[in-house]
């Protein structure tokens, strides 16, 4: 594995080096800059990156040093991208994982009154639903297995797609959602209505 580059400054001479291999225009270069840019942030931001920022200026960095060793590249925006596939790679491979105080995926003691308040809130959002979302809804949960599969798939034929299907399904889960988050709040002040 080739050792990581060392963080450098980019002198101004470098990044005009830079701007005059996107384009000979300057205001072209200009413009084909912040296009490389706006689309590279984006690809960080879509995978997950929180510091898209930090990893762009490291890929425009090994880009330059490339640029200066004579590399020879014809397609800046896709040799860009390439490079910025590696910088996610190796931003991946030392990215170290979160270590959580607590241990969340074991309760801790459930509280049995909130517990049975969520319930009756549920009850009462789902019987707030028309029949056609109760009934999908109740088929879209049912059976395991093979089963449960086989009846996605006749209820999908029933809505036009398996596409059709799970965006139905994902309005009523938010509307179910948002009602009984309205409910436990309400029903913290004495209400369920």
């Amino acid at each position: 594995m080739a050792p990581r580059p060392v963080k450098r400054t980019l002198s101004p001479e470098a990044f005009g080096r830079f701007l005059r291999w996107l384009s000979r225009d300057d205001e072209q270069a200009v413009r084909e800059y912040l296009q490389i840019r706006v689309r590279l942030v984006r690809f960080f931001i879509h995978r997950n990156c929180t510091n898209s920022e930090e990893l762009f200026d490291e890929t425009v960095d090994i880009v330059i040093a490339k640029i200066e060793q004579g590399v020879e590249i014809t397609k800046p925006l896709a040799y860009c991208y390439g490079v910025a596939r590696n910088v996610l790679r190796e931003h991946e491979r030392n990215r170290r994982p979160a270590i959580l105080d607590e241990d969340l995926a074991s309760p801790q003691g459930v509280d049995m009154e909130s517990r049975e308040r969520e319930l009756q809130c549920l009850e009462h959002c789902v019987n707030r639903l028309s029949d056609d979302e109760r009934q999908i809804v109740a088929q879209y949960h049912e059976g395991q297995g093979r089963e449960k599969i086989e009846t996605r798939k006749l209820l999908a034929e029933k809505l036009g797609g398996v596409n059709a299907l799970r965006i139905k399904v994902c309005r009523i889960h938010k509307t179910l959602r948002l009602c009984v988050l309205d409910c436990l709040s309400r029903s913290g002040e004495g209400e369920i209505t």
